[in-house]
């Protein structure tokens, strides 16, 4: 696993290098492919053994610190830690003019607007000399002898009116800062120093117990957003019922997006703010049309749109920590804050996507905390007197096969942070955070925040954010943080929760018989080869083989009755994949029927899937069309990832 490799710099390269060479073999035989029939010890304080998936819900209360993740943090991680930290930049951008910050005799510098068309489309302006620029984003080359020696995207925000007069006069700013992948067991270890100001300056209320309504940041972000369920609930098989998704690729894909909770802003005389800081972005991932007109009026994705695909080579390079000590996010935090300045006077909504620190990296947060830090406490004012709320997706999902096979890992994959503050005018009155720390010991899900959202903006302010009773918004499946909820049992079955992501605790029993395991693998396989087929993907899709299941579980307690069972099944398919896959599966012995769920995809396939440009299918498809560079690029990598998942686990003392 790539990651460890990266991230441990204590000791050489090619020292582990010869760590792996002499044990490869040995692990490849005796721990990557071969499953484990021990049952872990509890590391959670309440389980359901009945499976009561409607009425109960044993919420996941666990040490963020145990030793079984500890194995894997490294708060010394950074991978700017070589960059050049005296360099210092060629060119700027001030007061809406640019020009050379040092005359270097030989070097001829020149500049060029980037404008977005849409979501996939950018308009570049004519080179340029110094001079006054009309633009937000700015790309400065330099040139010596005509090989490109300097490239630089400047940001700027250029000062707009509210589309809409404000609504009241009691209308408090409301930041959001979204780590992508970062679950709250992950915040916790990741972000102490930002956590701690957040709860001694701003009282924020942590909630705990959030559950992702999807796999990964599209079906989550829409739940934020849009308000609406990408993937479908199946849950008649566990007690509860069938929830269709409220959209299919048609509507959230392949149509252009309207009415997003920044339009919402926006009516009621707030400046807007969105920032992604990966050129895919939430909204466009893998092939989707996005937003045809910027959706804020201060927008963030032209910039990521040419530093990855249009701009200069040169240029593409400075924000990957090795010249410029400048990764991604730091461009966006400079941004916000230049939107901040400019707009003290009046309501803001913000909304900065962090994606790129913590994504493909377990340890890639760690690097953010001091950041944030400052970042809070530059603006401390501003965010005192508004709402901030600090949050993620979902949690790591990117191939740590160990820690995945952990009770622990099974959560923090589902479970997002979030925490919220609120302004310090509200706080005098401790009936909302009486009722948020309340609601904070229950389970939630990003459609409460969102409704949460929809309450600050447009329900609460006639109120003067008193209101406390029961609110239910037509068309929304959430319920706000600042009011109570509804008097039932709060369960995976009550609410919009896909089973397969559900954080409550179940007893669950492994099941040991070989004969059934290897069945319901195949089953599984076969499965994914049908929807495959269903949609019209076998033509470009490799056919899998069953390699082992390395996990079998019984939902509850063992039940030798015709009664209908639940399981959680995962499987390893054969070379050249060695794709993981999870899904929770329905036997009706009486029927001989067998029904699964989502299927959820374990371990990092990069491009493998590409082929299908489709975000649903892409993670079940090994392309067919993958060339032999792209297919030893994956196993390598996988291989990597694997070796140092396993080195991790076993012999941690070996790499830190």
């Amino acid at each position: 696993m790539h990651r460890i490799t990266w991230n441990r710099k204590s000791k050489p390269f090619f020292f582990r290098m010869l760590i792996y060479g002499v044990l490869f073999q040995l692990f490849i035989m005796m721990f990557v492919f071969r499953s484990s029939s021990k049952l872990e010890e509890s590391e959670f304080r309440d389980y359901d053994h009945e499976n009561n998936y409607m009425n109960k819900c044993s919420l996941p209360v666990y040490d963020f610190w145990d030793s079984k993740v500890m194995r894997y943090v490294d708060y010394n991680y950074d991978p700017t830690n070589k960059c050049d930290k005296n360099f210092k930049q060629y060119t700027k951008l001030v007061n809406g003019s640019w020009g050379i910050v040092e005359e270097r005799k030989g070097t001829n510098c020149s500049a060029r607007c980037i404008e977005g068309i849409d979501d996939w489309n950018l308009r570049l302006s004519d080179w340029m000399k110094s001079e006054a620029v009309n633009c937000e984003f700015l790309e400065a080359v330099c040139w010596e002898d005509d090989t490109e020696v300097y490239g630089y995207i400047h940001t700027q925000i250029i000062p707009k009116q509210p589309t809409t007069p404000k609504t009241s006069t009691d209308q408090p700013s409301v930041f959001v800062f979204l780590f992508d992948s970062m679950s709250t067991g992950s915040a916790k270890r990741s972000f102490p120093k930002t956590l701690s100001l957040l709860s001694s300056r701003l009282d924020s209320v942590e909630f705990p117990f959030v559950n992702k309504v999807g796999e990964n940041s599209m079906p989550n972000g829409f739940s934020l957003w849009f308000g609406k369920l990408l993937e479908p609930v199946l849950g008649k098989n566990y007690g509860g019922v069938d929830v269709e998704a409220d959209w299919n690729s048609t509507s959230y894909c392949y149509t252009h997006l309207n009415g997003s909770i920044f339009g919402e802003f926006e009516k009621h005389g707030y400046m807007t703010l969105n920032i992604d800081d990966w050129n895919a972005q939430m909204v466009n991932y893998p092939d989707c049309k996005g937003f045809k007109d910027p959706p804020t009026h201060h927008y963030m994705h032209p910039f990521y749109m040419a530093n990855d695909q249009f701009a200069t080579s040169i240029t593409k390079k400075h924000l990957k920590g090795k010249l410029l000590c400048r990764e991604e996010r730091h461009p966006a935090f400079e941004y916000f804050q230049d939107f901040v300045n400019t707009y003290k006077d009046k309501p803001m909504f913000t909304w900065t996507w962090i994606n790129t620190a913590g994504h493909d990296d377990f340890n890639g947060l760690m690097r953010v905390d001091k950041e944030m830090v400052e970042i809070i406490e530059k603006n401390m004012e501003t965010f005192e007197n508004s709402f901030f709320i600090f949050m993620g997706d979902h949690g790591f999902r990117m191939g740590m096969k160990k820690f995945m096979e952990t009770a622990i890992g099974g959560v923090e994959i589902s479970n997002p942070y979030l925490s919220i503050s609120i302004p310090k005018k509200l706080r005098k009155d401790q009936s909302v955070l009486e009722i948020m720390r309340e609601n904070s010991k229950k389970l939630q899900t990003h459609f409460d925040t969102r409704a949460t959202l929809l309450d600050i903006l447009k329900h609460q302010p006639s109120a003067s954010f008193t209101d406390r009773s029961l609110l239910e918004i037509p068309g929304e499946r959430g319920n706000s943080y600042l009011r109570h909820q509804p008097a039932f049992p709060r369960t995976c079955g009550s609410l919009p929760i896909p089973p397969e992501y559900c954080i409550c605790q179940i007893e669950k029993t492994p099941v040991t018989d070989e004969n059934l395991r290897e069945r319901f693998g195949h089953m599984l396989i076969d499965h994914i080869h049908d929807m495959l087929d269903h949609s019209n993907y076998t033509w470009m899709c490799e056919k899998y083989k069953f390699r082992e299941t390395i996990s079998f579980f019984h939902y509850g307690r063992a039940n030798k009755s015709d009664s209908p069972n639940n399981y959680e099944i995962t499987v390893i398919a054969d070379f050249p994949s060695y794709a993981q896959f999870r899904a929770i599966l329905a036997h009706d012995k009486k029927a001989s029927h067998v029904s699964f769920g989502n299927i959820v995809r374990l371990d990092r396939y990069l491009k493998t899937g590409s082929c299908t440009n489709n975000s649903k299918f892409e993670k079940m498809c090994f392309c067919k069309s993958l060339t032999w560079t792209e297919r030893w690029t994956y196993l390598v990598d996988k291989k990597m990832r694997e070796m140092d998942d396993t080195l991790g686990y076993y012999f941690p003392f070996l790499l830190s």
